[in-house]
Parts: C-alpha cells; structure tokens; sequence
C-alpha cells in the first residue's frame, strides 16, 4: 500500500511540474504581430471611410446623445434599475478592498447612505468638472466577487460603472443621506459621483456650452490652465470641449469650473495641437489606426478604472473623436450597426467569415464579456486590437486561472495558444466569438 502510495505522490510531482508557469511571461503574439495599428492599413484604402455627408450626420447623432441629460425630461432607458447593487450585497457574499467578507455593519451603512425610499430626490443640470468615476454605490471603496476564483477580484471592482471625462453634460436625480455624494444620469451611464466635482449649469450656461464647434482630444493627460496659468483639470481622448478659435500652435477652448455656490461657469483655456483637433475628426483608416497606435500598451482598468480602459472603453474613446457613438459595454456595442451572428458556425469558419466580410478598423467582434477591433489579415489569420485583462486557463485538475496581459495589444483569436499542452489548457477566442457587427452602417452605409 505504502508502495502505490509513494508512487501517485511522485506522479502528482512530475505532473504539476509539467504545468508551464506563465508568471511574467508575454504571450508570443506580442511578438509575432506587429503592435503598431498603422501597419494593418492598406496604403490603397487609407483614405476616407465615410463621407462628408455620412459623417455630418454620425456626428449630429453623437452630440444629440452627449447632451440629452440636459433636454430630457424622463429617466433613460439605461437606468433600469439604479440600486442593483443595494440587492446584491443583500443577496450575496460580497468582498471588500481587504479581500475579506463585507461586515454587516458597512452593508448596513451603504443602505442607509443610499436613502433608496427617498429615490429621486431632486431634479437639477449639471456637469462634470473633472474625470469622475462612476460608482453603483456611494463609496470610493471597491466590492469584489470572491477573489479566490479566477477572474473575481482585483481589478474587478463590481462598483465600478464606468468613467465619464470633464464637460459632460449630466442630470442629478438623487443625494445620498449626507449630502456628499449626487446620483447621476449621462447619456452613456449613470450612478454616484462625489457632490463636489460637479457644477450646476442653467440656460445661458448650457446656450454657451452647446456652441455647435468642439475641440476632440487626441492625446491622453492633456493638463489644461486657464488664462492665467492656473491648472484647471486634466483630459484625454475620448474628451470634447467647446472650441473658441485655434490656429497651427493651438487651441482655445472652454473649460467648466463652478463657483462658490457650485454655479456653473465657463473659463477660458488653452490646449497645444497636438492634443486635439476639430470634432469631428476626418473617418478614415490611416486617423484611426494613428489614433489607435497612441493607446496600444496602455494598463486595462475594468470600468475604466485605476487610470486605465477595458474593451469598451478603448473602442468607444478610438471613436469619439469620429463622431461614431458607441455605448458603454460590450453587450451593447455588439448591437451598433448592421450585425452578423457567428455562434452557429464552428470555429474556424467564424474567423473565414470574418476575414471574408470584415472591414478594417470598422468592425467589432464580440464574444461574452469581450469586444476587439478587426484590423485585417494577417498571415493568414485575422488581427484584432482589444484591452485584454488576461487569457482563460485550466490544468490537469480542471482549476481555472488566468495568463495575465493587462493592457491594449494585436493578437490574433488565439493568443497564447503557444502554451496548450497535456497539462494546460489555453482559451481560445475563436471559439467564444459569437457576433460581428459594422457599426457605421446605422448610418445607411
């Protein structure tokens, strides 16, 4: 007995050493393609995508979402259910930013801030001053699933809405008990943000703001002073502020800021040419690749958070310069434009499909949980752009862990497949993908 005993052991050694530790290591696509989006660009095809008519009409459509909260007079249809997450630490083991359970306590404080019974309790404009976090609840603090399963916990702060960048036009419907915090609809999501990064705008303000020129950021941590070299907030693509005038050396734009009494004002500020151009920015594949070459690498921040982007966030902040509106999350992005259902095709004649029909820079893929960017064939295989938080795996004993990526980067639909083997099992994408859509073609392409 002892004998058969010793023998499993050691099998168990030899086979859990066989398992390749990925600690550290880049998966070879980053290596094997090249991570430059300007690459994938057909110099034939670089030219304008859409035309000027086409794009007048894409960007109507942008800035007639973009300042909805100030026109409407209901509730939008996003904001379904505002105290989802009041249900769910009620009805689940939730963990707080020291990995332990969430205490009684604290679940019962959250519920007392909340003031649900009072929902809503104001009605009132506003905007946002600076780039704000947008919570399921108010609190800084983050609540996880159990972090000890793969793809629970860090960086996946279930709070987490999104983020919304300075000057976006906002409704407040509700304060928790406090005061300090002010629940929030926007035409891309809602939720809480702090009381004291948001102003209050009336007409005159929102008749000056909405000034039909905008200036669209094309570079991240643009720092931003008034006329009298007083910083005032800090934007990045994905951002748009009412334009003045600019010429070859720069722009002048308005910038929000908010008086005492939290009243909406506008000031004066200066941005160099380099960081931003008319709205909207021309749609072809050549501005689109250069403005993609300038997130590659960039740290994956689920909601957008910790500074970072997710998915959704790189491919809608890549479009809004465009003047392509694009929803929050992946699910509804997937639904943009004209869509091609993939599920029902095995594997490998889903990617055919794609590179049969796909247009360059103009087509996203979705599978659950995940969008990327089609940029074209390469190598026979086809070459997507997405902010990847890591690639699902499973041993020998059926344990699910992830192969960490955490950034923007090319891959194929398979990456890290390199490391498949009798001890490890790497997730392919292909064969998740369930959809393709052309987003452009709402607009009768």
């Amino acid at each position: 007995m002892f004998r058969y005993v010793s023998i499993l052991l050691f099998l168990c050694l030899i086979t859990a050493g066989c398992v390749r530790d990925l600690t550290g290591r880049e998966i070879c696509d980053l290596t094997l393609l090249p991570q430059n989006p300007t690459v994938y660009v057909d110099s034939q095809e670089a030219g304008r995508v859409v035309s000027a008519a086409e794009q007048k009409v894409l960007a109507a459509a942008f800035l007639e979402s973009h300042f909805f909260p100030w026109r409407s007079t209901a509730p939008r249809e996003t904001t379904k259910n505002p105290f989802w997450a009041l249900d769910w630490i009620a009805k689940h083991e939730v963990f707080s930013e020291n990995l332990r359970p969430l205490t009684p306590m604290r679940r019962e404080a959250l519920t007392l801030l909340v003031a649900r019974e009072a929902f809503p309790s104001c009605d009132r404009r506003g905007i946002s001053l600076r780039r704000l976090d947008v919570r399921a609840l108010p609190t800084r603090s983050p609540l996880f699933n159990d972090p000890r399963k793969a793809g629970e916990g860090f960086p996946f702060d279930n709070l987490q809405h999104g983020v919304i960048p300075p000057g976006v036009p906002l409704r407040v419907t509700h304060f928790s008990a406090d005061g300090a915090w002010a629940f929030i609809e926007t035409a891309l999501l809602y939720g809480w943000v702090p009381a004291v990064e948001l102003a209050w705008v009336d007409e005159d303000f929102m008749v000056a703001y909405e000034n039909g020129r905008y200036l669209t950021l094309t570079r991240d941590g643009v720092a931003v002073a008034d006329k009298g070299g007083i910083y005032r907030l800090t934007v990045g693509i994905g951002a748009l502020l009412p334009l003045i005038d600019g010429d070859g050396n720069g722009y002048r734009v308005l910038i929000p800021v908010a008086d005492r009494e939290r009243r909406a004002h506008v000031v004066e500020g200066w941005i160099a040419a380099d960081g931003g151009g008319m709205f909207p920015l021309t749609f072809t594949f050549g501005q689109v690749a250069d403005l993609a070459g300038r997130m590659m690498g960039q740290p994956y921040g689920w909601g957008d958070g910790y500074a970072g982007r997710d998915c959704s966030g790189t491919l809608r902040d890549l479009f809004t310069p465009f003047g392509l509106w694009l929803p929050r999350n992946s699910f509804r992005q997937a639904v943009v434009g004209r869509v091609v259902p993939l599920a029902d095709l095995p594997p490998r004649e889903r990617e055919a499909r794609l590179l049969a029909e796909g247009v360059p820079f103009a087509t996203l893929v979705h599978l659950p949980g995940h969008i990327l960017l089609y940029l074209g064939e390469t190598q026979g295989r086809a070459a997507l752009l997405h902010t990847l938080w890591g690639i699902r795996t499973r041993d020998l004993w059926g344990r699910e862990g992830r192969w960490l990526v955490g950034k923007t980067i090319i891959t194929t639909l398979e990456p890290g497949r390199e490391a498949e083997g009798l001890f490890l099992d790497i997730g392919s994408l292909v064969e998740r993908v369930d959809s393709m859509n052309f987003p452009l073609e709402s607009a009768g392409r």
